[in-house]
């Protein structure tokens, strides 16, 4: 079946030293420079969402021990 979802298509201006060095990467994991930039991509947008949920994470309470709790309650686990 024919995908007939619409591509758009970007160039990029990047100097030949940089294209050399992707192509060569591609290359040795056996793909094409494309495939090797779609993958970079990819990565880079979930490391950008895994970041962003991270931090969000940090805002929340439930579940958690002020700093002054833990410390009285480890220093109490020591004395056990």
């Amino acid at each position: 079946m024919v995908n007939l979802a619409k591509r758009s298509r970007y160039f990029l201006d990047i100097d030949p030293e940089l294209r050399n060095r992707v192509k060569a990467v591609a290359a040795l994991q056996g793909k094409t420079i494309k495939e090797w930039l779609t993958e970079a991509i990819i990565e880079k947008l979930e490391d950008d969402i895994d970041t962003r949920e991270g931090l969000a994470s940090l805002g929340e309470v439930e579940g958690t021990v002020s700093l002054r709790d833990y410390l009285a309650s480890s220093k109490g686990a020591r004395h056990v």
